[in-house]
C-alpha cells in the first residue's frame, strides 16, 4: 500500500471512488495528493493532509429506505409477500412448457 494514500475499498468501483474522493478533498483543502500527504502527528514535518467534512441528506420523497443492487434477492420471502398469485393450472402449464417458476415460500 502507499503511504498516504486512502485505502481502496470495494473493488475496481471503489477504488475508483476513493481516487475521486482523494483528488477532491486534496483540491478542495488545497493540500497535498498522494506520496506527498504528511500526517498531523508527524514530528518530522508540517502535516499537508486535508480534511473535508460531507453531510448529506439521501432521503428522497416519497421513499423509506435506500434500496441497494441485488437487496432484493437476500430476502426472498418478504418479496414473495408483495407477489401475485399464480393459480396451479398456470403454474402446471408453465411447468409443462419448461419454464422456471418458482415455488411460493412456505412462510410467507
Amino acid at each position: 500500500m502507499v503511504d498516504g494514500a486512502i485505502s481502496p475499498f470495494g473493488g475496481p468501483q471503489g477504488y475508483a471512488l476513493g481516487l475521486v474522493i482523494e483528488v477532491r478533498v486534496a483540491t478542495v483543502a488545497r493540500t497535498a495528493l498522494g506520496d506527498d500527504v504528511r500526517p498531523t502527528l508527524d514530528p518530522t514535518d508540517p502535516p499537508t493532509r486535508g480534511d473535508v467534512f460531507i453531510a448529506m441528506d439521501s432521503r428522497a420523497p416519497g421513499h423509506d429506505r435506500i434500496r441497494k443492487p441485488g437487496a432484493r434477492l437476500r430476502h426472498p420471502a418478504a418479496n414473495l409477500a408483495d407477489a401475485v398469485p399464480v393459480s396451479w393450472v398456470t403454474r402446471t402449464s408453465a411447468q409443462h412448457i419448461s419454464a422456471a417458476v418458482p415455488e411460493r415460500h412456505p412462510h410467507a
